[in-house]
C-alpha cells in the first residue's frame, strides 16, 4: 500500500530524533500525541514495548491484541491493546503493514547464532545489542525490572504462520522509507530496541537507522477507522477515554 507522509507544522513536533542500529530508545507518549516511525533504509525489524504510564502493570498484550482482532497481522485501522482490554495506542497511518506479534524478541544468544561473538573487546562501542538486555536497561529507568519484560511487536518485520503452524521470515520485502504512525489513546511509554529480527540468518549486524518523530495528533473523530473497526474497538475506546478522566484536567493531561 503506497503512502505519502502528510507534512507536518514545525510548532507540532515535540520531538525528532535517530535511534541508530543497535541503539534503544524509550519516552513518555501522552495521550493524543502521535509517534511516527520511519524505516529510512529498510532495516530488518524494530521490537517495541508499551506500558500505561500511570500503571505499569498494565501493558501491551501481544495475545488480547491478535484475539481481540482476529488478526495476527496488524495494519492501519487496528490497535494495540493492554492486557486490561483497553487501548494503549491505534495505528492511524501504515504505508507497509508488515509487522510480527508473535516471534519476540532476541536475547545475547540468538545474537551470537546469527552473527557470531561481537563483544566490547572485539567491537568497542559497536558491540552487538539484543533485544532483552536493551529493553532491560530502558525499563530500569522507570524502575522495573525483568520481570516486566513481556512478549513485543517487532515492526518492520515480515514474519508469518505457514499452514503447518510452522514461522516463515523474509527478508527484504520491507521497502525503505516504511513508515507507521501510532496514536497514543492513554498516557503510553514506549521502549524500542533496534536490533535484528530473532529469526534473521543475516550474519553482517548491519542493522540500519530509525527516524523517530512524535508530534501532537488531532482530536479523534467519532468516525475515527480506529475507533469504529468493531464494537469491541468502540467499546474499548470508550472504556480507555472513561479510565483517562481521572488523569486530565480541562483537557490537559496531569
Amino acid at each position: 500500500m503506497t503512502q505519502l507522509m502528510k507534512p507536518l507544522l514545525p510548532e507540532s513536533i515535540l520531538f525528532d530524533e535517530i535511534l541508530p542500529g543497535g541503539g534503544r530508545w524509550s519516552k513518555i507518549i501522552r495521550k493524543g500525541q502521535v509517534l511516527r516511525i520511519i524505516n529510512n533504509e529498510a532495516t530488518s525489524g524494530l521490537s517495541a514495548l508499551f506500558y500505561n504510564v500511570h500503571e505499569r502493570t498494565e501493558r501491551y498484550n501481544a495475545a488480547d491484541t491478535v484475539k481481540i482482532q482476529y488478526n495476527a497481522y496488524l495494519k492501519q485501522g487496528n490497535s494495540l491493546y493492554s492486557d486490561m482490554g483497553r487501548i494503549l495506542m491505534s495505528i492511524i497511518t501504515d504505508s507497509c503493514e508488515t509487522h510480527d506479534t508473535v516471534c519476540g524478541y532476541t536475547m545475547a544468544s540468538d545474537i551470537q547464532a546469527h552473527c557470531g561473538i561481537g563483544n566490547y573487546q572485539n567491537k568497542r562501542n559497536c558491540y552487538y545489542k539484543n533485544d532483552f538486555d536493551n529493553f532491560l536497561v530502558e525499563v530500569g529507568k522507570y524502575g522495573m525490572g525483568r520481570r516486566d519484560i513481556m512478549p513485543c511487536l517487532n515492526l518492520f518485520a515480515d514474519a508469518k504462520i505457514g499452514e503447518a503452524g510452522e514461522l516463515i521470515y523474509r527478508e527484504d520485502t520491507v521497502p525503505a522509507g516504511s513508515f507507521i504512525e501510532l496514536r497514543a489513546e492513554m498516557d503510553v511509554l514506549v521502549i524500542l530496541s533496534n536490533t535484528v529480527h530473532v529469526l534473521s540468518t543475516d550474519t553482517s549486524y548491519d542493522v540500519k537507522p530509525i527516524s523517530l518523530i512524535v508530534y501532537q495528533g488531532d482530536e479523534v473523530a467519532l468516525d475515527d477507522p480506529c475507533v469504529i473497526d468493531s464494537e469491541r474497538s468502540e467499546r474499548a475506546f470508550v472504556n480507555t477515554r472513561n479510565y483517562m478522566k481521572q488523569f486530565t484536567q480541562g483537557g490537559q493531561n496531569v
